[in-house]
C-alpha cells in the first residue's frame, strides 16, 4: 500500500508544471548566456505575453524586439544569447524576424513559447529550412513538456518530460550519421585537383581534398562531390556556386577566397599568403661582353696615371731635370703598362735610389693587385654570369615588351589591390584571357612568353618544377607585389549549420601541424596523377660551358685589331726612321 502511494505521488510530482524561472535558470547553467533576446507582437506587453514578469530574472540583460524590427545582431552583442519567443500569433511575422535578427550566428539557442494549436512539426521544419538547429519549443500553458528536433540521420520532433532533462540542447553536427556532406571540386593546383582514373571516373586530389575528407569524418559522414554541376572547364564560376551554396545544393567549394563576404561567407582564416608578379627570367648577359662588366677601371687608370708620373719625373730629377712633365706614352710606356698587366718588364741593372726602388715595388705590387682582382672577377662572372638587363617595374616590362596573362576572374580583385588609375595606366602591359583553363595551363606549363600572378601557396610548387632544369625559367619578383599580405578563408554558405563545427576543426587542424603535412605531401601526389611534373625542358642554353669562339668576341677583335695597326704602324715607323736618317746626313754636309 504505501509503495502505491510513494507511486502517485511521484507521478503527480513529475505531471507538475516547471515554472519558467526554473527552465531560465536550468539553460543559464547550461549554456552561459549572457543576454535574453525577448521577441513578441507589436504592443504586447510582458505581462500579456506568453510569460509573466515575475517569470523573468531582472539579472538578465534583455533586448526586446517585435515583428516589425529587424537587426542584424551579429557584432553588437555578446554571441552568448538566448532568443525567447512568443508565438501566439502572427507566428510567421515573428520567424521572419527571428531569421533577420539572427542572421550570420543561427547558432543561437532559441526557446519558442507556442499555442495549444501550434504544429510542432511543421514549425520545426520551418526552423530546419533556415538553418537554425538548437531550438527547444514549450506548447501552450503546459509546461510539463519541452518538445525539440533531431535533424540527422532523418528530422525527427522528440517529447520530453521537462523534469525529466538533464541536457535541453543535445548537439546536432556533432554527429551526421552519415548525412552526406555535399561539395563542389575547384581544379587548382595544389589546393584540390580534378583527375581521371584508369577506369576513366573522376576523382580529386590535393591538400583541400584531405582537409574536406577528415572533416566529414570527424562528423561520421562523407563527402557528396556535385559531378553533375561541375562544368566541362573543370572550374565553377563564382556566382554559379554562390547560387548553388545559397540554394543549399552545396555545402562547401573546395576553394580559397579572400575574406570579402561576396559572393562567398567566409570562415575562420585558412592561410596567410600573398599575391605577387611570376616573372621568366631574364637573359644572361653575352660573355663576350663580361670583359666590360668589370668594375674598377677607372680607378686602374687613375693608378696607372699616377705611376708613370712619379716614375717618369723621378728618373728626371736623377739626370738632374728638376720640373715635371707627363706624356701619354709615359703612361703607355714599357714598365707602367706591362707592370700593370703583371708581365715582366726590364729593371735597371744600375744602383737605383730608394724612391725609385719604391716606386718599381709599388708597380710590380699593382700589377699583381690589378691582375688577381681581373682574374677572380672574370673566373666568377663567366660561372655566374650576371642578367644582362632587371625587369624591377612596370616601366621595365613595357621597354622589354613584357606582358602579363591574367585571368578575367581575378581582374576586380587586381583592381582592388593596386588601384584603378595604376590599372589603368598600366593596362597595356596586362593581356586578360576569359579562360580561366587556358591560364592555369599556361601557367602550370611555366609558358616564358608571359608573366603570371601567383599566390605564396602555389610558388613553392612551381620553384619544386623547375629544380631539374639547368637555369629555373621563372623567377618570383620582389618589387611588382600587387597583395603582399593576403588572409585567405574556406568560404560556405551564409548561414551554414556546419559553420561553428567547422571553424573549431580548421583551428584543431592548424594546431595539430595536419594542415601544413597535407600541403606538402600534395606536391609527390600531383606527380603521381600526372597532374604535375618536373620541367626538363630549355629553351635557350644556360649554365656554365667550356668558353667557345663567340664567347672570345670581343677579345679576338682586340687582338686582330691591334696586331693589324702593329702591322700599320710598323711601315710609318720604318719610312719615318729612313726620312729621319736622310735628313741627318743632308744637316751635316
Amino acid at each position: 500500500m504505501w509503495k502505491s502511494i510513494s507511486l502517485i505521488i511521484i507521478i503527480l510530482v513529475e505531471a507538475q508544471d516547471v515554472p519558467l524561472e526554473r527552465i531560465l535558470h536550468s539553460l543559464k547553467l547550461e549554456l552561459s548566456f549572457r543576454t535574453l533576446l525577448l521577441l513578441q507582437n507589436k504592443g504586447v506587453s510582458l505581462t500579456e505575453a506568453c510569460w509573466g514578469q515575475n517569470e523573468l530574472d531582472l539579472n538578465y540583460a534583455y533586448i526586446n524586439f517585435n515583428a516589425n524590427q529587424s537587426n542584424q545582431l551579429k557584432g553588437r552583442v555578446n554571441r552568448k544569447i538566448l532568443a525567447l519567443v512568443c508565438l501566439d500569433s502572427g507566428a510567421e511575422d515573428l520567424m521572419k524576424a527571428l531569421c533577420e535578427n539572427l542572421m550570420d550566428i543561427r547558432g543561437t539557442h532559441v526557446l519558442l513559447m507556442t499555442t495549444r494549436d501550434t504544429n510542432i512539426t511543421s514549425l520545426f521544419e520551418d526552423c530546419r529550412s533556415n538553418q537554425m538547429l538548437n531550438v527547444l519549443a514549450l506548447r501552450g500553458s503546459n509546461r510539463e513538456f519541452i518538445y525539440s528536433y533531431r535533424a540527422f540521420p532523418h528530422f525527427k520532433v522528440m517529447r520530453r518530460r521537462l523534469v525529466q532533462v538533464r541536457r535541453y540542447f543535445e548537439p546536432q553536427v556533432g554527429n551526421l550519421y552519415g548525412h552526406p556532406i555535399a561539395i563542389i571540386p575547384y581544379s587548382l593546383v595544389p589546393r584540390s585537383v580534378i583527375y581521371r582514373d584508369k577506369e576513366g571516373r573522376r576523382q580529386i586530389a590535393g591538400y583541400l581534398t584531405h582537409f574536406y575528407k577528415n572533416f566529414a569524418r570527424s562528423l561520421n559522414t562523407t563527402l557528396l562531390v556535385r559531378w553533375d554541376l561541375v562544368p566541362e572547364s573543370e572550374t565553377p564560376d563564382h556566382n554559379v556556386t554562390s547560387g548553388l551554396l545559397r540554394d543549399g545544393l552545396v555545402d562547401f567549394p573546395l576553394v580559397l577566397t579572400t575574406l570579402a563576404p561576396e559572393p562567398f561567407y567566409p570562415s575562420y582564416v585558412a592561410e596567410i599568403t600573398s599575391w605577387f608578379l611570376m616573372l621568366p627570367v631574364e637573359p644572361d648577359m653575352p660573355l663576350s661582353s663580361l670583359y666590360f662588366n668589370l668594375k674598377g677601371w677607372p680607378y686602374f687608370l687613375g693608378l696607372m696615371v699616377v705611376l708613370a708620373l712619379f716614375l717618369v719625373n723621378a728618373q728626371l730629377l736623377e739626370s738632374g731635370q728638376g720640373y715635371f712633365t707627363l706624356r701619354c706614352g709615359n703612361i703607355f710606356a714599357d714598365h707602367v703598362l706591362r707592370a700593370i698587366l703583371a708581365q715582366s718588364f726590364d729593371m735597371p741593372n744600375r744602383r737605383l735610389f730608394f724612391s725609385r726602388t719604391l716606386l718599381y715595388s709599388l708597380l710590380m705590387m699593382a700589377g699583381l693587385i690589378v691582375s688577381t682582382f681581373y682574374s677572380a672577377n672574370l673566373a666568377t662572372l663567366l660561372v655566374h654570369p650576371p642578367a644582362a638587363y632587371k625587369i624591377l617595374s612596370y616601366e621595365d616590362l613595357r621597354r622589354t615588351h613584357g606582358k602579363i596573362l591574367i585571368s578575367q576572374q581575378e581582374l576586380p580583385t587586381l583592381n582592388d589591390s593596386i588601384g584603378k588609375d595604376l590599372l589603368e595606366k598600366n593596362l597595356d602591359i596586362f593581356q586578360i584571357t576569359p579562360a580561366l583553363v587556358e591560364f592555369l595551363a599556361k601557367r602550370n606549363e611555366l609558358n616564358t612568353s608571359f608573366g603570371y600572378p601567383v599566390t605564396n601557396t602555389l610558388w613553392p610548387f612551381l620553384q619544386l618544377k623547375q629544380i631539374k632544369m639547368q637555369r629555373p625559367a621563372f623567377r618570383k619578383s620582389n618589387e611588382i607585389s600587387f597583395v603582399p599580405f593576403m588572409p585567405v578563408t574556406m568560404p560556405m554558405a551564409r548561414n551554414s549549420i556546419y559553420r561553428d563545427a567547422f571553424n573549431r576543426y580548421l583551428s584543431h587542424t592548424q594546431a595539430s601541424g595536419l594542415y601544413d603535412l597535407w600541403f606538402r605531401r600534395s606536391y609527390h601526389e600531383h606527380i603521381a596523377i600526372g597532374k604535375l611534373n618536373y620541367s626538363m625542358d630549355q629553351t635557350e642554353p644556360g649554365g656554365y660551358h667550356d668558353l667557345i669562339w663567340d664567347d672570345l668576341f670581343y677579345v679576338w677583335i682586340a687582338y686582330i685589331g691591334g696586331t693589324a695597326v702593329s702591322l700599320l704602324v710598323l711601315p710609318f715607323e720604318i719610312l719615318y726612321y729612313k726620312w729621319r736618317k736622310d735628313h741627318q746626313k743632308q744637316v751635316v754636309k
